[in-house]
């Protein structure tokens, strides 16, 4: 039986018994974990010191089991609630489907530094951010690099032909990426987009987080990115997420 200390972000949140809660966290040094809270659903008062409120950032204690992924939750000391999520709807909604996306992508005990890095710098950038949307975007599109799943973007995936000077191309999940005006009559099932769109959905996924303030997109170029996300995050985890039905653009 060993403790273990980490940073966690809470993803989600069930009871157990009249005084326990079981805990979804993702954490820097172990990935998703499972904990169960003894004694803190009783304490989940708005100020007490065992409270967990989910998307908040902390730092936790726990003891790890061998033979379960069930993991016992000894401490969650709170790094940042973000208080102005708890105060906006909108907000509320994207860091909602940030966390519904981590929790859907990642296994238990798999961790990754660089995903929670973003994780966390994109909760604490949707709760500042006068408009989340273009960082919402970059997320979903990091995220996939990250974990590679990541579409072809600038080429054909069928002929390799860039698309650079074509107006719309098909985006089809099941090959993995774009398909030129020739190629596309031969695959059914994908979505016509502008081709402009697929190309500045390709820039952002290099885009350093520090550099997001800077960057203008218009709403329809953002709204075609998120409906080609949408499938290709669909078809990738063959079920449509909870979070759609609220995040609007």
């Amino acid at each position: 039986m060993s403790v273990f200390k980490t940073e966690a972000i809470a993803l989600g949140r069930t009871d157990y018994s009249d005084s326990s809660q079981i805990i979804t966290f993702y954490t820097r040094d172990h990935g998703k974990i499972h904990t169960i809270a003894k004694g803190f659903k009783r304490a989940s008062g708005r100020h007490s010191p065992k409270a967990v409120d989910l998307l908040t950032y902390y730092q936790i204690l726990f003891i790890k089991k061998e033979h379960t992924q069930l993991h016992t939750l000894t401490e969650a000391i709170l790094q940042d609630n973000y208080p102005l999520l708890r105060n906006n709807l909108d907000k509320y909604y994207k860091a909602s489907y940030i966390a519904e996306l981590v929790n859907e992508f990642t296994e238990e005990n798999d961790p990754c530094e660089q995903l929670f890095d973003v994780f966390l710098n994109t909760l604490a950038g949707i709760s500042t951010d006068t408009d989340a949307t273009i960082r919402l975007l970059v997320f979903e599109i990091k995220l996939l690099h990250i974990l590679g799943y990541l579409p072809e973007w600038r080429h054909c995936v069928n002929c390799k032909k860039s698309i650079r000077l074509m107006s719309r191309v098909q985006f089809n999940a099941k090959e993995g990426g774009v398909l030129c005006t020739s190629c596309q009559v031969k695959y059914r099932n994908g979505i016509l987009v502008p081709s402009g769109a697929v190309l500045i959905a390709e820039r952002l996924t290099g885009l350093t987080m520090q550099k997001l303030e800077r960057v203008k997109i218009q709403l329809p170029i953002c709204i075609e990115i998120e409906k080609m996300l949408r499938y290709y995050i669909t078809s990738i985890l063959n079920k449509k997420l909870n979070a759609w039905k609220y995040v609007k653009f």
